[in-house]
This record gives C-alpha cells, sequence and structure tokens, in this order.
C-alpha cells in the first residue's frame, strides 16, 4: 500500500506536521516511509485516506494515535528516507458526511 499519511509530532510547539508515505497498516501498527527523522518513543498523530472499496463509496479518513517503536535509514535513498514503524494506540473512522446541497 502506498497512500500519503499525514504525520504530527505530539508535543512539539510550535505544532509540526510533515507528510509521508504509508507503506503498511494494521489494528496494531503502521509503518511508514518519512522524511523527516523521528526518535523512537515519540508520540504521532496520523491521518490519512483509505481508498473506497467501490467508486459509489466515498473514501475513508483514518486517524490514528501511535508511539514511533523503530527509525532506521533507508540506504540508497538520494536524499535521506527513514523507515518508521510505531504500535497504534488508538483508531479512529472517519465517513464522510453526505449532503444533497443544491
Amino acid at each position: 500500500m502506498y497512500l500519503p499519511l499525514q504525520v504530527f509530532l505530539s508535543g512539539t510547539l510550535p505544532a509540526k506536521f510533515h507528510t509521508a508515505q504509508l507503506r503498511d497498516v494494521s489494528r496494531s501498527g503502521i509503518y511508514f516511509h518519512s522524511n523527516i527523522a523521528i526518535a523512537p518513543g515519540a508520540g504521532l498523530e496520523l491521518t490519512f485516506a483509505l481508498p473506497a472499496e467501490r467508486e459509489t463509496r466515498p473514501s475513508v479518513l483514518v486517524r490514528a494515535s501511535a508511539k514511533a517503536l523503530r527509525v532506521t535509514l533507508i540506504e540508497g535513498e538520494p536524499t535521506p528516507i527513514y523507515g518508521v514503524a510505531a504500535s497504534i494506540n488508538r483508531l479512529d473512522f472517519v465517513r464522510p458526511v453526505a449532503t444533497n446541497a443544491a
């Protein structure tokens, strides 16, 4: 799976957001590629959209609270890319609300 992922480092002031690349997700964990080095143990707030199962249905927005477990530098990339494995503490699915605006 290759999806854009918005990453917010919890507890940082000012708020620091960046975009990463989601590679794998399950109910208990997530793995993504980031161009920002994230310290193991860091709290993360993650947001991404799961594609619709059918064209007639909207995608589902997913919000997750997670904790970085392992961060490794991916070799052979022209710019530094880090593989981040994190455990998911909370996972929320936000379904879009259909409106009949005319």
